[in-house]
């Protein structure tokens, strides 16, 4: 089964690739489709946060303090500034000083 959901990830990454130098970029896609895949980098970059912040070892959750904080300072920074350079250099610096 993994083999399959491998296999058929590189199969649309390719594709998705692909198309921007095959000539399909001109297609138009339904405007509920592309509202939809607005929505996917913002979940796919939460689900990668999530996953650095938090562990789970089949027993019991764990988490660092200090990622934490940074990730709070962080938020507060994009909050504020919406500024995405803003946010990721307070962040990086927010957990070197951590």
């Amino acid at each position: 089964m993994i083999w399959l959901v491998m296999v058929l990830t590189g199969l649309i990454n390719f594709i998705f690739r692909i198309s921007m130098f095959s000539g399909f970029r001109n297609i138009q896609v339904p405007p509920s489709f592309h509202r939809y895949v607005n929505y996917i980098p913002t979940s796919i970059l939460s689900a990668i946060i999530a996953s650095s912040l938090v562990t789970y070892n089949g027993h019991e959750i764990s988490y660092d303090v200090g990622k934490l904080v940074a990730t709070l300072i962080a938020v507060a920074c994009a909050l504020l500034t919406k500024s995405v350079s803003a946010t990721l250099i307070v962040g990086l610096v927010t957990v070197w000083l951590i």
